[in-house]
C-alpha cells in the first residue's frame, strides 16, 4: 500500500508555488479548512490483508512528523452484515489497521467504517473490482540525465477495466564501498577479525511506494497502458547499486476514483496552479455520519489485485556511481597513526597483518565501509542469493 505522508504534506504546498510570482496573494477558497483534518487511505482488497493508515492533515508551514492516528475501531462491513474487524499495528510512528479480507465474498458490496471517540466515518458501498494480470515491468536508462525509469504495461483483452491504478513495495541490496576483514573495538584498542556471519558489507534496504499512480485507458481503442512510468532514479540512487526487487499491485477503479487520484497526482506532481482544481474539489467517498459538514481526505476502493515481481542488476542497469568521498588512510611503520585517533575521527578499519610496526592496515569513512548506515541487515525471505 502506498504511504501517506503525500496528503499531509501537499495538499497546501501546491498552492503556495502559485503565490510566489503573485503581487497580489491568491487564497483559494477552502484551504483554511484543509489543516487538521482526517485523513484516511487504504483499499479494500479481496485476495490479501486490508490495511488502513488514518492521519491528520497538516499545513504547508508545518514541520512536525506524520500525526498518526491510534485507538481508532475499524472495520469492513458487507452489505449484508457482516464485520470484519481490524488489528491495530504499532503504538507509535506508522499505525495501521490491518484486515483479514482474504476470501470474502467477490459478488458482494462492501464498506470501510472507521470510529474515532464519537465520530463515525463511513465509505460509500462498494463493488469489488477483479484487474486484469500485470503485462510487463521494463525500464529505460537515460545517458543523458544519468537515471532510469521503471515502467509498466498492461492490458484487458475484455475492455472492461479502462481505469487503472498501481502501488508498489521496494527492496535492494547494498554493498559497502569497502569490505571489512576485521574490526576496531575502541573499549581494548584492539583489532580482531569480523566473522562473515557480522559482516557489515551486505545490507538490504526496504520501503513502500508513496507514489499516486493511476491511468485511464477510455480515449484509446485497445483498454491498454503502454510504459506507464513508476518510478526514476539517478546515478547515486543506492536502490540501483547492486541488485533492485520492485513488487507492483495493480487495481482496477472505478471513475470516480480515477478522477479523484488523477485531480491530487497533477496537483503534487505539477505543483498546480490558481485555476488548478482546489482542495475543495477533492471530496472523496467517506463521510462523517455523525457530523455532515465535517469533511474528511480519502478514497476507499474495492478489487482483487494483481501482481508482479521483477529484479534488475546495477550491473545491467549500468549508470551507479557512489557519491560519497571516502576518506582512506593506510597505517603502517611510515605512517603510524593512532588507531584510537582514526576511530575518532570516523574510520574503520578493513584489512589488518598485524601490530604496528610489524604490521600494516587499511582504514576508510565509516559511510564507506558499514553498510548498516545505508540500510539493514534485514534480509528479505525471498531474496535470490545465499549470501548473509
Amino acid at each position: 500500500m502506498k504511504t501517506n505522508r503525500y496528503f499531509t504534506t501537499i495538499l497546501l504546498s501546491i498552492f503556495m508555488f502559485a503565490l510566489w510570482g503573485c503581487v497580489k496573494p491568491f487564497i483559494p477558497e477552502g484551504i483554511e479548512t484543509i489543516d487538521n483534518m482526517y485523513v484516511i487511505e487504504g483499499d479494500i482488497i479481496q485476495n490479501d490483508t486490508t490495511r488502513i493508515i488514518i492521519s491528520r492533515s497538516i499545513s504547508v508551514n508545518d514541520e512536525s512528523v506524520v500525526n498518526y492516528v491510534s485507538g481508532a475501531t475499524v472495520w469492513v462491513e458487507s452489505e449484508l452484515g457482516t464485520k470484519y474487524p481490524a488489528k491495530q499495528i504499532g503504538n507509535t510512528g506508522l499505525i495501521t489497521y490491518i484486515i483479514n479480507t482474504v476470501g470474502i465474498n467477490p459478488n458482494l458490496k462492501y464498506r470501510l467504517h472507521v470510529n474515532i471517540g464519537q465520530r463515525k466515518y463511513v465509505s460509500s458501498l462498494l463493488s469489488i473490482l477483479p484487474a486484469p494480470p500485470v503485462g510487463s515491468i521494463g525500464y529505460d536508462v537515460d545517458t543523458v540525465k544519468q537515471s532510469v525509469t521503471f515502467h509498466v504495461s498492461s492490458n484487458d483483452p475484455t475492455g472492461n477495466t479502462r481505469y487503472y491504478r498501481w502501488f508498489f513495495s521496494e527492496d535492494w541490496e547494498i554493498h559497502s564501498q569497502y569490505q571489512a576483514l576485521f574490526e576496531y573495538l575502541p573499549e581494548t584498542n584492539e583489532v580482531v577479525p569480523l566473522p562473515e556471519s557480522r559482516n557489515k558489507y551486505y545490507c538490504w534496504g526496504k520501503r513502500r511506494s508513496s507514489s499516486i499512480l493511476v491511468a485511464s485507458t477510455t480515449g484509446l481503442t485497445e483498454d491498454r497502458v503502454h510504459e506507464k512510468p513508476i518510478v526514476s532514479m539517478g546515478s547515486n540512487d543506492n536502490r540501483i547499486s547492486y541488485l533492485y526487487s520492485m513488487e507492483l499491485n495493480q487495481m482496477a477503479i472505478t471513475e470516480e476514483a480515477f478522477k479523484y487520484w488523477d485531480n491530487i497526482q497533477k496537483n503534487s506532481d505539477q505543483l498546480g496552479g490558481i485555476f488548478s482544481p482546489q482542495p475543495s474539489e477533492m471530496s472523496g467517498n467517506i463521510i462523517c455520519v455523525s457530523n455532515k459538514s465535517e469533511k474528511v481526505i480519502g478514497f476507499i476502493s474495492a478489487g482483487i489485485i494483481t501482481k508482479k515481481r521483477i529484479f534488475a542488476k546495477g550491473e545491467d542497469i549500468g549508470i551507479y556511481k557512489f557519491s560519497y568521498n571516502c576518506i582512506e588512510e593506510f597505517v603502517n611503520m611510515d605512517n603510524p597513526l593512532s588507531f584510537k585517533s582514526l576511530w575518532e575521527r570516523g574510520l574503520e578499519v578493513t584489512t589488518y597483518t598485524g601490530p604496528v610496526p610489524m604490521g600494516d592496515s587499511f582504514w576508510a569513512s565509516r559511510f564507506c565501509v558499514d553498510c548498516r548506515l545505508q540500510g539493514t541487515k534485514n534480509k528479505p525471505a525471498f531474496w535470490p542469493n545465499n549470501h548473509i
